[in-house]
């Protein structure tokens, strides 16, 4: 018995997880896109990782920028997830048209966000057609106020 990509994509879709944009600047452009797959993944040293698509654009340009930011995306910034994960709108001028501050490690971070986590790429892994990224965490900010954007069977909800 095999398992088709179909039944595999719509178990995971069973796991509601919180959305991300992960920001990045390299050389010459900043750019960024949508990551449902974000995780902690130690305390001491403080890691995360995330997976990253092997045949996406960003991908070269995020991992030779050594760096990058997790933005946990609020419940008001579904438009941003669904703008960033879009493969038809260039997302250096998506950052340059949202004006957004920089980090303390120089990467463009989305305003309004429930969280940033501000890392240096510690390490990345062969993940069949995706990258596992680890990311060590350099700083940390949060805003107590927001709700999270969370994603379920393919859909947003706010809770």
């Amino acid at each position: 018995m095999s398992l088709s990509p179909d039944e595999f994509k719509n178990a995971l879709s069973h796991f509601a997880s919180g959305v991300t944009v992960v920001t990045y600047s390299d050389t010459t452009r900043s750019g960024g896109l949508t990551v449902s797959s974000f995780s902690a993944l130690s305390l001491d040293p403080p890691l995360v990782l995330f997976s990253l698509q092997k045949n996406i654009s960003s991908h070269d340009p995020l991992l030779a920028s050594g760096q990058f930011t997790v933005n946990i995306l609020s419940g008001e910034q579904e438009d941003l997830s669904n703008q960033f994960a879009s493969g038809k709108i260039d997302k250096h001028e998506l950052i340059q048209k949202l004006s957004c501050d920089l980090g303390h490690n120089g990467v463009p971070y989305l305003k309004g966000s429930l969280s940033r986590i501000e890392c240096q790429l510690e390490k990345q892994v062969d993940g069949g057609d995706h990258t596992v990224v680890i990311g060590r965490v350099m700083h940390a900010s949060s805003d107590d106020s927001k709700r999270p954007l969370l994603y379920y069977r393919r859909n947003y909800y706010n809770i």
